[in-house]
């Protein structure tokens, strides 16, 4: 009956219980970075097993090497002594175990020692031996753009790399027929249907190790000596949007311990205070409604909406200044009054405007857990009187750190806006099978000759503004400091902020962009020039002094032209005759004597009348424009307006525009550079 009548199904019984298909994972690709360094590979590592009752291992076998197994065994791994070892192999022999589990994790290292103990070296199957293999992910960089390097594990939402690129890293597991051999000891047959894994690509990253570990490094420094809650930065190539360095760091427990424990950069969506006045200004100049040589009446430092005050930060600029220096000292009272002139009437006109600017929709970035950005509308209830004012200095809105980099970013690289981006390639076996080109999103932002201006307004931030504190004489910077109240559960806390600092470097050649956001500074001052300025500045002078490409080499003969144009500053014609003879320029004049104003052709001054004396006896305000100090002043004051001085140089700004009425006693700001 057996045999015969139920045989085909007790075979078939027993061939499920003596052989099997086990799956062999792939080995997952590796991740590098873009200098070569490995940031994520996968390493194996081994479970260590015995069968304690094999037929092979007598009494008299086995009793006369244990003890000195039990003593290899403590020497290699030192989590239990010789003896624990030696009861626990004892016992399990005498209660008829076939699997005792040694210790878990072994690397390639130690298990070749194991191999080599008593026991062991009898043969793989003689002594007992099991080993069963395991792929652990290892960052041999440890935490190094942790976030970012991120994860894939089952049941658990994907995050950075790992995340994005599973499908290419993981590869394609196989399959090998075993069979249960004599002591339960599985080993594989050939098999025709046996399948071989086959190994993940490897992810070739943007990061920059060295960059990388200067942008962790100072942002943990500061953010340790302003006791921050926590803060990211993001360092990326002008032209290409390649993320060079992102460094994400949030304090752990309430201590001064800080950990990478969330993509700040990519994932927080907030409101970004004073940096968000460059996207109100582009607007508003794109429109035609505004210039930076416009001018506007900062009053004394407070401006009323309905119920609200808005208040400047603090600075001692009252009165009648230009768009552009109210942009450089950040005034809320400026910037908001600008917005709230041509656009109260018409607030969808505005809001449209930065939605062209794409601040509205994530930029569906190629790694997961970006943020949603969240656009007031003048078509909601919630829409106010003081929405449209608090919009403009960037209260009401949230977007991302990376969002906000973008915008300065398309101004650096003259209205181009491109995605930010984390990989440059997928290799397999050392060859390049894809490769990720730059994404333009939007080709232009606005005109270039907004993006001029602009450009100019930012330069001025660092040289004469709120950020003077990162100018240089090596390189130079342009960007914007942002210092904005932190609202929690809806009201915002008097005492919490955000700093922040975003720009890029060289402002005269656009080579890199960067943001700094340090959330809730508590000690040592909490604006963003102090805090987050800081870290861009050290970041910037890394890249500056390892990159041969962002500053021209010094014996190259194009750098060093014999004859350069001189810079001739518009003043009184005595003086400036004076000058060009004693040093040899050549020069052409059309005038005298009297003031006078210049211009460069083919290395020759030409030197004409200048009629600011006659439009001064007049009442009117003349173009002051690269005269120099000492003439401005002494030609404003013999006509009774008082004249206050900002930087050094010759006139490049004024409060009161060229053509405008004055009168006697009214203060003027000149703007030097």
């Amino acid at each position: 009956m057996i045999q015969f009548v139920q045989g085909n199904k007790w075979k078939h019984e027993e061939a499920n219980l003596t052989t099997t298909y086990r799956t062999i994972e792939a080995m997952r690709g590796n991740i590098y970075a873009a200098d070569g360094y490995l940031l994520a590979t996968s390493l194996p590592y081994y479970d260590i097993a015995m069968d304690v009752n094999t037929d092979y291992l007598t009494n008299d076998v086995f009793n006369a090497n244990v003890d000195s197994l039990s003593i290899c065994f403590a020497q290699l791994f030192k989590d239990k002594s010789a003896d624990g070892y030696y009861k626990m192999l004892k016992s399990a022999r005498e209660a008829g175990e076939r699997y005792v589990l040694v210790h878990k994790s072994a690397s390639y290292d130690e298990l070749q020692k194991v191999k080599h103990f008593p026991l062991y070296r009898l043969g793989k199957f003689k002594g007992g031996l099991i080993v069963s293999q395991n792929n652990k992910r290892e960052l041999p960089f440890r935490d190094l753009a942790e976030r970012t390097i991120g994860y894939a594990r089952e049941n658990v939402k994907p995050v950075g790399l790992e995340g994005a690129f599973d499908e290419y890293l993981r590869g394609d597991s196989g399959r090998v027929l075993m069979e249960k051999i004599a002591g339960g000891v599985w080993v594989p047959l050939n098999n025709d249907d046996d399948v071989q894994p086959q190994n993940g690509d490897d992810v070739v990253s943007t990061i920059n190790v060295n960059y990388q570990d200067v942008a962790e490094n100072s942002l943990h420094e500061q953010l340790l000596k302003h006791h921050a809650d926590h803060g990211c930065v993001v360092l990326m190539e002008v032209k290409t949007g390649r993320v060079l360095a992102i460094a994400n760091l949030a304090r752990k427990d309430s201590g001064d311990t800080y950990e990478e424990a969330y993509n700040y950069a990519l994932g927080e969506a907030a409101e970004p205070g004073s940096t968000f006045k460059l996207s109100s200004l582009i607007v508003a100049m794109e429109d035609g409604y505004v210039n930076n040589t416009d001018s506007v009446n900062l009053e004394n430092g407070s401006h009323q909406y309905y119920n609200v005050t808005i208040h400047d930060a603090e600075h001692d600029e009252t009165g009648w200044v230009t768009v552009q220096h109210a942009f450089e000292i950040s005034s809320n009272v400026g910037i908001s009054k600008i917005i709230y002139k041509y656009y109260d009437n018409q607030p969808k006109k505005f809001v449209d405007g930065l939605c062209r600017l794409g601040l509205n929709l994530p930029l569906h970035l190629s790694i997961p857990g970006e943020g949603t950005p969240k656009m007031p509308n003048p078509m909601d209830r919630e829409w106010s009187g003081v929405s449209l004012p608090s919009l403009a200095i960037g209260y009401g809105v949230t977007v991302t750190p990376l969002q906000t980099l973008s915008v300065y970013n398309a101004v650096a690289n003259n209205g181009v806006m491109v995605k930010p981006q984390f990989v440059d390639a997928m290799t397999r076996n050392g060859k390049v099978v894809k490769t990720y080109e730059t994404q333009v999103i939007n080709p232009a932002i606005c005109s270039s000759t907004t993006i001029k201006k602009l450009k100019k307004m930012l330069e001025g931030v660092v040289l004469r503004g709120t950020a003077k504190n990162l100018n240089n004489t090596v390189y130079s910077i342009a960007g914007k400091t942002g210092t904005a109240h932190i609202a929690v559960k809806g009201k915002y806390n008097k005492t919490s902020y955000q700093a922040s600092f975003v720009g890029y470097f060289p402002a005269n050649n656009p080579e890199y962009s960067c943001i700094v956001i340090m959330n809730s500074p508590s000690t040592d001052g909490y604006y963003g020039n102090v805090t987050a300025g800081p870290i861009f500045k050290e970041i910037a002078d890394k890249v500056y002094a390892s990159s041969i490409a962002i500053d021209p080499a010094v014996n190259d003969p194009a750098n060093h032209s014999r004859h350069k144009d001189p810079v001739v500053k518009n003043g009184i014609s005595k003086d400036t005759y004076n000058v060009l003879q004693s040093l040899g320029v050549p020069y052409q004049s059309s005038a005298k004597t009297g003031w006078v104003v210049s211009d460069v052709q083919d290395s020759t001054v030409h030197i004409s009348s200048d009629n600011v004396q006659k439009l001064l006896s007049e009442g009117i305000i003349p173009e002051l424009h690269g005269m120099n100090a000492q003439d401005a002043i002494y030609l404003l004051e013999n006509n009774h307006i008082k004249v206050s001085i900002k930087g050094r140089g010759a006139v490049s700004e004024q409060s009161i525009p060229a053509g405008t009425k004055f009168n006697k006693g009214e203060r003027i700001t000149l703007l030097l550079s």
